[in-house]
């Protein structure tokens, strides 16, 4: 191979993984690698709402509750809201290698893992949850939450300035899974 041959495809190697770390900056992660997935779902729930969305008709997707007020108010700062929930009939339609894809996402600066649960039982079975946050200049400005059992896997990814108290608010709105206790309102 000649040299100029090696740099033009080191260039467009750089060039493929601009974007990817382009995006993993903002708090957003690539859930596009879990769409073979929603092929072998019995069930699925996708939310993929961005800037100009939440902007134009977010508030409006809010039902009428308690903590209405609260969640229209932490709509405002948001850039988008992403939620992949599939629930499966084969146990096996889905591998730890796909949540390793999601992980991996998750290991790059600026992530923190601040939840992580992980039951393994006897019959083969699992469950794991996990939450991680993306601080950005001393601000939380992106969200996701990895919820997984042998039928069902969730991820919700949520981009932008928020805080965490705002999180209970934001609870069953937009496709997100109520917080129930473990987050306060």
């Amino acid at each position: 191979m000649t040299m100029t041959l090696k740099a033009a495809l080191r260039f467009a190697a750089l060039a493929l993984l601009i974007p990817a770390a382009a995006r993993a900056q903002d708090g957003r992660i690539q859930l596009e690698i879990l769409d073979r997935l929603a092929a072998r779902a019995s069930q699925k729930q996708e939310v993929t709402i961005g800037p100009e969305t939440l902007a134009t008709v977010g508030q409006s997707l809010v039902p009428q509750g308690p903590n209405s007020d609260a969640a229209r108010q932490a709509l405002t700062k948001l850039k988008g809201i992403f939620v992949r929930h599939y629930e499966f009939d084969d146990a096996k339609a889905y591998s730890m290698d796909d949540i390793a894809t999601i992980r991996k996402q998750l290991a790059t600066p600026g992530w923190v893992k601040i939840v992580s649960n992980e039951e393994k039982r006897k019959d083969g079975g699992f469950e794991l949850q996990e939450i991680y946050t993306f601080q950005q200049g001393g601000t939380l400005n992106g969200l996701v939450i990895l919820s997984a059992e042998p039928r069902e896997l969730s991820i919700v990814n949520i981009v932008g300035p928020i805080a965490i108290s705002e999180l209970g608010a934001l609870g069953g709105v937009l496709g997100i899974p109520p917080t129930g206790d473990l987050i306060p309102h």
